[in-house]
């Protein structure tokens, strides 16, 4: 008992030293936020400065010349269609191979898993050349579009949609439903740890996304977070505690999505691992 007793307490303490070692970089990128320039990088380094300056946030949010306020609203008009977008494709592609019948469904779904392999940088020349010719060059459907199409969620989901029984389906059928009905009031709803799962990833991953803005987006006006905190190091003045409070405004939403939806995001990915 004595035994079992002490690794628990050395795994207790091993996992808290992890978690001060991956917090260190978010609390020193929150304390720069609230420093002047030259105190960011001083020796030795104050955790928490003797003057904290909230004008860092005000004038990061209220700069004209470098619109953040913009860029926020960029990211979040890009991000809230692209899941919107991402989930109904998803969860329809999902519902297809785990519930529908069709002559070589596992081979294109073996294809569709194959894709993933693909480097992103190998999309981007005949991505370019696709939104140019359809003049959607320097928009941000550019970068809402693609992300309508996501393998991992498709598998995630699949996953979901498999677990469930198929007499559900069948007495929606004799009750006269259709693919459609069966998909939005009943699987839908029984998966809702799945969904939440599938919505919380891609909700990150177009909230960072950074290459393709990088490459598609030229204009200042189109540019998102990431783009925004880069331009801060363009800046010849080097202001580095701004770009601490471009960064940190940047991870809230993120922060607080996580936040409300822990619960069912773990059980979610937890769940999808066992189940097939």
């Amino acid at each position: 008992m004595k035994k079992l007793d002490i690794k628990k307490l050395l795994l207790t303490m091993v996992m808290i030293l992890l978690a001060i070692i991956f917090l260190l970089p978010l609390l020193w990128m929150l304390s720069s936020s609230f420093k002047n320039p030259t105190e960011v990088f001083a020796s030795p380094f104050q955790w928490v400065p003797e003057i904290i300056r909230w004008e860092n946030y005000a004038n990061v949010w209220t700069n004209t010349s470098l619109p953040f306020a913009r860029f926020f609203r960029n990211s979040v008009l890009v991000t809230c269609i692209s899941v919107s977008g991402q989930i109904v494709v998803s969860s329809l592609a999902a519902y297809a191979f785990a519930k529908i019948d069709f002559k070589g469904k596992n081979v294109v779904f073996m294809i569709m898993l194959m894709t993933m392999m693909i480097p992103v940088q190998a999309l981007v020349i005949p991505r370019f050349m696709l939104f140019y010719e359809l003049n959607l060059y320097d928009s941000l459907w550019c970068i809402i579009l693609p992300n309508f199409f996501n393998v991992t969620s498709i598998f995630l989901l699949r996953q979901f949609y498999a677990s469930l029984p198929n007499e559900l389906m069948e007495a929606s059928r004799i009750d006269g439903a259709g693919h459609l009905q069966i998909w939005a009031r009943i699987m839908m709803p029984l998966t809702k740890n799945g969904m939440i799962s599938a919505t919380i990833l891609a909700f990150i991953n177009s909230w960072n996304e950074y290459l393709n803005p990088l490459i598609f987006l030229p204009s200042v006006k189109n540019y998102t977070v990431a783009l925004g905190i880069r331009w801060y190091l363009n800046d010849p003045s080097r202001e580095y505690n701004l770009m601490m409070c471009a960064a940190a405004s940047a991870i809230l939403p993120i922060v607080v999505l996580y936040i409300f939806t822990q619960k069912y995001f773990e059980d979610g990915i937890s769940a999808a691992g066992v189940k097939g």
